[in-house]
């Protein structure tokens, strides 16, 4: 009898890969990517996340349900229907829009809104408004308060020839010894620029001082003091005229019978222009710097008459002098003042002697006509130009009087008697207010007289002052003296 046959032996578990189709019937989803896995793995090969849950299973386990396409993409479908339906509703609204497939009708004309423009051009610091030129005031000045408060007097060197205001607190002073600069409030000395000796004038020129000596001009920062540059003219220095621009200073060299023109820019001069035998003093040049005048009277001393004759030149300080015309004009009368109005269509000469004052028309080829005379008060010295208003302020002397002309009507507009011989003119640079200096017997006074309702209000000073100068912002004026040597703080 034969033994039963040993049962075949159990075949050893390998690590050979699975077929296909064991595969398809022994595979689980992963829990973290849900993705179809070969049970009996530790990791996953897709997500290399743990398969916890497959140790537990044992072959033949039913494996997870898979998710369905919908529970997978509802996401970007929902937003896919949300932006039809937006895209739907546009178009079924402008289909519905009334009048939407009804032919273009033409446009109606509406009229036609014309703004009148200037037919003269606008001067500096103008602007056209509704066909008129309007005066603009500058948002940094202004003019002396309504209750002015006078400091001083304060006393100065007996060798003071000239004082010119700084700023709110500092005046300077124009000595032999140089350029002297005072406190404002106290009169106490603060600095002496001993570099510019025998100064005779002060200019303001932008952030600089001009200070003129008998042959030089020296250039002072004005905020430090400190010398910039010296200029060497050769000749004796007179006058300094500056344009609203500031980029050309014109020096008249009365013993050269010369004009220096100078660029502001770098403090230099660029040129020279002569004018044969006759001594040139005061000047006037327009806002674009293209016309100038020159003039050859000055103001005699107390007690002397008034010098003979007179004349007056017309230059264009923007060309060289080897292609100016200099146009001569006898102006007999002693022109010792000269306006050049901002866009440089007219001139006005105050003829001293003659108690007139006279209109030049410029002609385009350079030259200028005389207009018939206007008839001023006594002894006319200085002429100013007032932008507010289009008007010019003139300055009699003997006749203790400021005459008030509109420039575009061209006659006499309103006169202004004082109490005292006007020595002095300054005007406020917003055009509110005009200060002249006044004085009689020993004494003296400040008349601020309003442009707008020419109300004269005055000052009494202690002493007879000569000269009045402002800041920069017109909101502080020094008024000096000369003879007595003293000096006045008004605010």
């Amino acid at each position: 009898m034969h033994d039963a046959a040993p049962p075949p032996p159990t075949p050893a578990k390998t690590s050979a890969p699975i077929s296909v189709r064991d595969a398809g019937k022994k595979r689980l989803r992963c829990p973290t990517c849900l993705e179809s896995v070969t049970p009996g793995l530790e990791l996953c090969p897709e997500c290399d996340e743990p398969l916890a849950a497959s140790k537990s299973l044992k072959a033949g386990a039913t494996t997870a349900k898979a998710p369905s396409w919908l529970s997978l993409h509802w996401r970007p479908l929902v937003t896919g229907l949300a932006m039809a339906g937006v895209l739907a509703t546009g178009i079924a609204l402008r289909s519905l829009a009334p009048g939407r497939f009804l032919p273009p009708r033409a446009a109606s004309r509406s009229p036609t809104v014309v703004t009148p423009t200037c037919t003269s051009p606008c001067w500096h610091g103008e602007a056209c408004q509704v066909g008129q030129c309007v005066w603009q005031k500058p948002n940094d000045v202004g003019h002396l308060g309504e209750q002015p408060l006078v400091t001083g007097p304060f006393a100065l060197p007996k060798d003071v020839s000239d004082a010119l205001p700084l700023d709110a607190d500092r005046f300077a002073l124009a000595l032999l010894t140089g350029i002297e600069v005072h406190d404002a409030r106290t009169g106490a000395l603060l600095t002496l620029v001993s570099d510019a000796p025998q100064i005779k004038g002060l200019y303001r020129v932008g952030e600089h001082l001009y200070a003129t000596s008998p042959q030089r001009l020296y250039v002072v920062d004005a905020a430090s003091m400190g010398l910039q540059k010296t200029i060497d003219l050769g000749a004796m220095v007179g006058q300094v005229s500056v344009g609203a621009n500031g980029r050309r200073a014109l020096v008249s060299l009365p013993s050269a019978h010369a004009v220096a023109i100078l660029a502001t820019e770098y403090h230099a001069e660029i040129d020279r222009i002569h004018f044969g035998d006759d001594p040139v003093g005061p000047m006037g040049v327009d806002d674009t710097g293209t016309r100038a005048l020159g003039t050859t009277g000055q103001v005699p001393l107390p007690g002397l008459r008034d010098p003979a004759g007179g004349a007056v030149y017309a230059f264009d300080p923007s060309r060289l002098a080897s292609q100016q015309d200099r146009v001569r004009t006898s102006m007999l009368g002693n022109p010792v003042s000269v306006l050049m109005t901002p866009e440089g269509s007219a001139s006005y000469v105050v003829l001293r002697a003659e108690d007139a004052l006279v209109p030049l028309e410029w002609l385009p080829s350079g030259a200028v006509r005389r207009r018939e005379r206007i008839q001023t008060c006594d002894e006319p010295e200085q002429i100013e130009l007032v932008r507010r208003g289009r008007r010019a302020l003139v300055r009699c002397h003997e006749g203790r009087a400021l005459e008030v002309f509109d420039l575009a009507k061209g006659e006499l507009a309103r006169h202004i008697p004082f109490n005292g011989r006007a020595t002095d003119l300054v005007v406020t640079p917003d055009g509110e207010q005009a200060l002249v200096t006044l004085t009689g017997d020993g004494a003296g006074s400040l008349a601020i007289v309003d442009l707008e309702s020419y109300a004269v209000k005055l000052l009494p000073l202690s002493g007879e002052p000569k000269r009045v100068r402002l800041t920069p912002d017109g909101r502080m004026a020094l008024v000096f003296s000369d003879w007595a040597k003293v000096a006045w703080v008004v605010r």
